[in-house]
């Protein structure tokens, strides 16, 4: 196991998503960064008095695509704590992952999704129209107390386009980095082993699509510094490098996992490093010049679902580790052999899937800087000395959490 942990956690709110979630993501885009989306994901079972015939139908997977508001203390009211109200909802098929386009300077704040349909699509947060006829579920539904005078009221969620992926499940997405200066493309893994390629520009379409692994292709990821070098992990223990410019044969594959790899990211500020994160509880990191031997290996107690590099210095690693909570890791010094723990987050009831850090302080409406490679020695004194705000949610208690992680 990795070293002792250090806590300090305050635990600000707990909410019920009704159904499974599986991913919540801060939005990153500038004047919308008090915005968290999550995915939710069930399997309707079927009850014993169905007749054969449904019994035979293909299972119904249903979602829902929940636009939250985080609400943060003025200096007047200091005793109140930062509070997410859920804005909007959207019924869906089940989505299995959600993410935000790393363009941000963008004045189209963009994110994909993907679902149960097998399918990617593409949406952005919009202002409100009076006069737009909408299916989403306002605020004033079961999911919170209706918000009043709030800017949240004034954003939607709206959809611009769906890709049909094939006959299975897509599993994960990623976009390229924020270096691209091109027409921005997502890459999408699915449950029949296979990765596509997305051009998301004006013309959303497939450009590109491949078997990839034997079994499930649990993650895809895209490297932060090369749009055309893209990352996936499977069921079939393997990771692989693969350059779109080069075709359907991977460039690199490490087989030296014991289970399954379901969760990749690429450093955002840190040119070679990578962390993967393994159903064998593992979470190692790669120099990508070198993807045949870890940096580091470091045992989290849990099957490492999704992992997410703190995205102001990126030198520190937030986990879901589904059965044992979720962890934030020092990765100041990558080939520190177990990473020091400096969190456990521990008040989840079921298995831990979606985490994600805020690009706001906790008790500020201040924004953090994202990916600012200038950031002076006091910008980054100050940033050390601050508290983080995370969101994270589990699976089977359909539970979403807000919580403060203090250095």
């Amino acid at each position: 196991m990795a070293s002792t942990e250090r806590s300090g956690i305050t635990n600000f709110q707990i909410l019920d998503t009704q159904l499974y979630a599986d991913s919540v993501e801060w939005c990153p885009f500038d004047g919308l960064q008090n915005i968290l989306l999550c995915g939710t994901y069930q399997l309707l079972e079927q009850t014993s008095n169905e007749s054969d015939s449904i019994k035979n139908e293909a299972q119904v997977r249903v979602g829902q695509l929940q636009m939250y508001y985080l609400q943060q203390p003025s200096q007047e009211d200091e005793d109140k704590l930062p509070s997410l109200s859920v804005s909007c909802c959207v019924d869906t098929s089940g989505i299995l992952d959600v993410k935000w386009a790393r363009n941000f300077s963008s004045s189209v704040p963009l994110f994909g999704l993907v679902n149960a349909s097998g399918e990617c699509q593409l949406w952005k947060v919009s202002d409100r129209d009076e006069n737009t006829v909408t299916t989403q579920n306002e605020a004033s539904n079961h999911l919170a107390d209706t918000l009043k005078d709030s800017d949240c009221l004034r954003k939607m969620l709206l959809p611009l386009k769906t890709e049909k992926i094939g006959d299975c499940l897509a599993l994960s997405l990623d976009w390229t980095g924020p270096l691209e200066s091109s027409s921005p493309k997502i890459v999408v893994s699915d449950s029949s082993g296979s990765l596509s390629v997305l051009e998301a520009g004006n013309d959303f379409r497939m450009t590109s699509h491949w078997h990839a692994h034997d079994y499930e292709a649990w993650i895809c990821a895209f490297d932060m510094w090369n749009p055309e070098i893209v990352y996936s992990g499977s069921d079939d223990c393997k990771m692989k490098v693969w350059d779109l410019r080069a075709g359907s044969q991977p460039v690199k594959t490490n087989s030296g996992f014991d289970m399954g790899v379901c969760s990749i990211q690429s450093n955002p500020l840190r040119e070679s490093l990578l962390a993967v994160g393994s159903y064998d509880e593992n979470l190692r990191i790669f120099d990508r010049r070198n993807m045949k031997q870890p940096l580091s290996v470091s045992s989290l107690g849990g099957g490492v679902w999704r992992v997410k590099w703190e995205p102001f210095q990126a030198n520190r690693i937030l986990t879901a580790s589904m059965h044992n909570g979720f962890h934030i890791l020092d990765c100041s010094l990558p080939d520190s052999e177990p990473l020091p723990v400096l969190a456990h987050y521990t008040e989840h009831s079921s298995l831990a899937y979606g985490a994600d850090w805020s690009r706001l302080f906790a008790g500020s409406r201040t924004t953090r800087k994202e990916n600012d490679r200038a950031l002076s020695n006091a910008e980054n004194e100050i940033f050390a000395t601050e508290c983080y705000l995370i969101s994270t949610c589990s699976f089977y208690d359909h539970s979403l959490h807000l919580w403060q992680w203090t250095l």
